[in-house]
């Protein structure tokens, strides 16, 4: 016995396609907002980000179903650490730069020592230890320009993506959802 497909057909569509325009567009001029100013963009973003990301993990700590009493110090303790990330802001980019330089200087040289190693196959395999060892030291020597760096390379691609979103939502525009068959 076969089945005979189901179609669903109507005017409306789950969302309008407008709303992922508006997307697009917010997400576009966010990037622009990074390219323009850089510095400032990158220093709020990055404290908002890892302070939100902390208050979202104490947040999912306490509402799992059987929290023991450990857990429920160590939600309010990651919550406490977001809200003060967020207040303390200079604070927090000083020490998240310091911590990610201190980890690529760390990582470059495990690169280069496990690369030498490896060298009779050509120096090129510590190419990538060198990068990563200098960006280390830059980003712990001027950590302003490191921020300028991650802020402008986030905004093109923030721009990038919030013309996608645009194209998609133009693409979605003209698509004729009524002649969608669901077969079930």
């Amino acid at each position: 016995m076969s089945q005979q497909p189901v179609v669903y057909t109507t005017e409306k569509r789950r969302f309008p396609w407008w709303t992922l325009l508006v997307t697009g567009v917010l997400v576009a001029a966010v990037g622009v907002g990074f390219l323009v100013w850089p510095f400032f963009a990158a220093t709020g973003m990055l404290v908002v980000l890892f302070g939100s990301a902390l208050i979202a993990n104490g947040l999912a700590v306490l509402t799992r179903s059987a929290a023991s009493p450990a857990a429920l110090i160590g939600g309010i303790v990651l919550i406490a650490a977001g809200v003060l990330a967020i207040v303390f802001s200079d604070l927090t980019v000083g020490a998240i730069v310091a911590f990610v330089g201190v980890g690529l200087v760390v990582f470059g040289v495990l690169w280069i020592a496990i690369g030498a190693r490896f060298a009779g196959r050509g120096p090129a395999i510590l190419v990538p230890g060198v990068l990563i060892l200098v960006g280390g030291v830059v980003a712990l020597a001027w950590p302003g320009l490191a921020l300028t760096v991650v802020a402008v390379i986030g905004g093109v691609c923030l721009v990038l993506l919030g013309a996608l979103i645009i194209w998609t939502a133009n693409r979605l525009r003209r698509l004729d959802v009524s002649a969608t068959t669901i077969v079930m």
